[in-house]
């Protein structure tokens, strides 16, 4: 598609996948918003998306991936998963709008990687995380955590725990059903699944690095922990730890484990990715004791366009 000036933007939609992916890491996005995550979905379960870069002065100064759920004969609705990125003083650029508008989109929602500086809107669910900063080296970051949380460290050291990433399919399989139980016990839904870690992992870039941390006692994974860096953002996506070998203290050495390696790619955050005192509180607890700063996003946000397009946000807004 031919380049178009606009509102200061020059918008294009044909960059490809490890170019947006710098870019991505750049502007401090999120990797939900990259062409890595991008192409493992559209490869495994079909899902197709747009990829809109805006640049001024010859350089990526937005970017959105959108992805797309068709309503036949309509048009589409988008939704831009901690998305989009860019300056986080201003809101989506009326250029974007009017292209996806041109492109038959009814609505789009999106879920800025972003703190909340206003008040929260209390009929909106804002999501809540946990960042830690990274900046402060590992003997701060020590010090910052739970007296009890770093008894934990020292006594899987001492009871010989080991963490590795793991790169075989055997590790990732094994992982992955000591997740299944974790979320069947505690009832919530898994999204996660072998072969769309295995891909992260395989097809992983200079911008975009996803590890798998497995803890191992006596040869038994006690731990796991799935992350994804995005630039100098750590990511944590999936955990686990296994009940029947707790005193190991499995769990907090495979985090800590993670800790290091962050601060040695040199990452300035890494964010811990949800928490709910009220439906979680056991893994709340874990986390809080991190040491990290408790932060509210800016949440989703819904942008209709066209009369079709507010019927379907109202919609939307009733059902949450």
């Amino acid at each position: 598609m031919p380049a178009n000036l606009d509102d200061g933007y020059e918008w294009r939609n044909d960059i490809e996948s490890t170019a947006w992916d710098r870019a991505l890491a750049a502007l401090g996005g999120h990797p939900l918003q990259s062409a890595l995550w991008g192409d493992v979905r559209r490869e495994l379960d079909g899902i197709a998306d747009q990829r809109w870069m805006a640049f001024r002065a010859d350089a990526p100064a937005w970017m959105a991936r959108i992805e797309q759920r068709r309503l036949p004969a309509f048009g589409w609705v988008g939704w831009a998963p901690r998305g989009p990125t860019g300056d986080p003083a201003t809101d989506l650029p009326r250029s974007l709008r009017r292209r996806l508008e041109n492109a038959r989109m009814l609505l789009l929602i999106t879920d800025r990687w972003q703190p909340e500086t206003v008040v929260p809107d209390t009929r909106r669910l804002a999501p809540r995380t946990i960042w830690l900063d990274l900046t402060i080296g590992l003997e701060a970051l020590s010090r910052n955590l739970d007296k009890q949380w770093r008894y934990g460290v020292g006594r899987a050291r001492r009871m010989g725990v080991s963490v590795d990433t793991a790169a075989r399919t055997t590790d990732v399989s094994e992982f992955f059903t000591l997740c299944r139980a974790v979320a069947e016990r505690k009832q919530f839904p898994l999204p996660a699944h072998p072969s769309v870690m295995e891909r992260l992992v395989a097809n992983s870039n200079s911008a975009i690095e996803a590890r798998l941390f497995l803890a191992r006692h006596r040869g038994r994974i006690g731990a796991g922990a799935f992350v994804i860096r995005c630039g100098q953002s750590l990511h944590y996506f999936w955990g686990a730890t296994d009940r029947q070998v707790s005193e190991t203290r499995a769990g907090e050495a495979v985090q800590w484990a993670v800790i290091e390696w962050g601060v040695a790619m040199g990452c300035a955050r890494y964010d811990l990715e949800g928490i709910d005192p009220v439906h979680n509180p056991g893994t709340y607890a874990f986390k809080k004791k991190m040491g990290g700063a408790e932060v509210t996003l800016r949440g989703q946000r819904t942008y209709p366009l066209g009369l079709c397009g507010r019927a379907l946000a109202w919609l939307y807004a009733m059902r949450n």
